[in-house]
């Protein structure tokens, strides 16, 4: 069903994107964090319509989000089938991994949010360096953790229409 949903998914894409290879290098460059992507995996339509708005050559995950599916995969009663779920996924959309500047936000944003007294997981906090750095949009349902992040562009597509 999972599997089946993101096959639709890139034929919805493929359908819709004949004639329109100019207008993708204009839109932005979602970042989807592991909680909007286990709903997604999970069926939800909204998310599931955002994703296909944006189209899929716009939608990306993290490393660090891909190392969290396979932790939950494994953690799982039906991890081949999970796995299946994830290498389906990892043929649809593409997973950024660090660069030069990852490193020097997260040093900067963790040391500034420790101060704080607000400070963030290092997980969270690498899925953000990784978005600042290449100028995505964060999408996630966590809100309270991101929003402390200044200059993350962030998104909650089970909130917004």
């Amino acid at each position: 069903m999972i599997l089946d949903r993101l096959r639709r998914s890139s034929q919805a894409l493929n359908q819709e994107e004949i004639g329109f290879e100019d207008q993708a290098t204009q839109m932005s460059k979602y970042i989807l964090d592991t909680d909007t992507c286990i709903y997604w995996l999970n069926g939800n339509q909204r998310i599931e319509n955002k994703i296909l708005k944006a189209g899929l050559e716009n939608v990306f995950i993290t490393i660090i989000t891909e190392c969290e599916l396979y932790y939950g995969a494994y953690k799982s009663k039906k991890v081949k089938k999970n796995l299946a779920v994830i290498d389906e996924l990892r043929s649809k959309v593409k997973t950024l991994h660090s660069s030069a500047e990852v490193a020097p936000h997260y040093g900067s944003i963790k040391v500034m949010l420790e101060r704080k007294g607000m400070p963030l997981d290092d997980a969270d906090l690498l899925i953000a360096c990784i978005t600042l750095s290449t100028e995505g949009t964060l999408v996630s349902n966590n809100n309270s953790h991101f929003t402390r992040i200044p200059g993350l562009e962030l998104e909650n597509w089970l909130t917004t229409m």
